[in-house]
């Protein structure tokens, strides 16, 4: 296989709890999380390094040039890429040898539609990366199991474990000879750093994500968090609608705070939460005509500021 294009599904968290410090510096978490029917598109094609001529920005990662095309102007071009990473560990995970012998063109190239906000806590780098893994292991004749590209994916993203997990699902008619793809599913409840990923029914719901257009940086929060302190390890988990990040982000990002604040007063969603790290809100309906009436008044916010970007979609369907 030359060439494959898979949906980047972003994720919600709807339920976020952080329970302490780990030795190594990352955080231990408690959280539900699920998929979302908004994505990016991305493709991966083998190529000649002849593609310099398109003056593409590039990465050589274990002896392949890498090229990104993209029509977005705010993601990372270098190593810091997931996509990119996403690479690497692939490679890493297959050995030279191998990687010799699959990709025997020297180079690839990776073509990133994008659709979800950057730095925003639905997890849109761990989605490209997430089906970065997929997509290799499809054109390399599948030697990962599911399981074991998610542990390949938990070497560089905390969300990238269930990312995967969930990608593979929402993409499961082109994967369908994935091994290991039958335990796939839209949501999971997720432990440690968010490596342990146990496969959950899902919340069907209809949703309002509302970006203030700001952006919050998951180190930085999850440093706050040092200060604030943790939830309590013997009450946490398999609690549904509660985000500790909440704590920091309201007070650090005024616009999100200003946001949540409209939607509650306005929107008469069920449930609202930030997902993940934020500063992203997320409006949950069983009814899709009460969502529908959600967006109506939010765009009389939008209308006010127009750095704020929402969309209506399905979590859980």
């Amino acid at each position: 296989m030359d060439k494959i294009t898979l949906n980047a599904h972003a994720k919600t968290n709807l339920s976020l709890e952080i329970i302490g410090k780990r030795p190594d510096g990352y955080h231990d978490i408690v959280s539900f999380m699920q998929g979302l029917g908004l994505h990016d598109v991305l493709s991966i094609e083998k190529c000649t390094q002849k593609a310099t001529k398109y003056n593409l920005p590039h990465c050589t990662v274990n002896g392949i040039v890498v090229y990104l095309c993209t029509d977005a102007k705010t993601i990372p071009t270098d190593m810091d890429n997931l996509a990119f990473r996403a690479v690497k560990a692939f490679t890493d995970a297959l050995g030279a040898r191998d990687s010799e012998k699959l990709f025997p063109e020297d180079a690839l190239l990776i073509d990133i539609r994008k659709d979800l906000p950057v730095a925003a806590g639905i997890g849109g780098g761990s989605a490209n990366a997430a089906v970065c893994l997929l997509g290799l292991n499809e054109m390399t004749g599948k030697p990962f199991t599911l399981r074991q590209l998610m542990s390949i994916g938990a070497e560089f993203g905390a969300d990238v474990p269930f990312s995967t997990f969930m990608n593979a699902y929402r993409n499961r008619g082109v994967l369908a000879d994935l091994e290991g793809i039958e335990e796939a599913s839209d949501a999971a409840w997720t432990a440690g750093i968010g490596d342990i990923v146990e496969a959950a029914e899902s919340v069907p719901s209809y949703v309002i994500l509302a970006n203030p257009g700001t952006a919050v940086s998951t180190k930085a929060a999850y440093k706050a968090f040092d200060e604030i302190g943790y939830a309590d390890a013997g009450n946490a988990g398999r609690r549904l609608f509660v985000n500790d990040m909440e704590k920091y982000t309201l007070k650090a990002d005024r616009k999100a705070a200003i946001l949540k604040s409209f939607m509650e007063e306005r929107l008469d969603a069920k449930e609202l939460l930030m997902s993940g790290s934020g500063p992203t809100m997320v409006a949950y309906y069983e009814d899709v005509n009460k969502a529908r009436r959600g967006m109506t008044a939010l765009a009389e916010l939008i209308e006010e500021d127009c750095s704020i970007r929402a969309w209506l979609t399905d979590s859980g369907r």
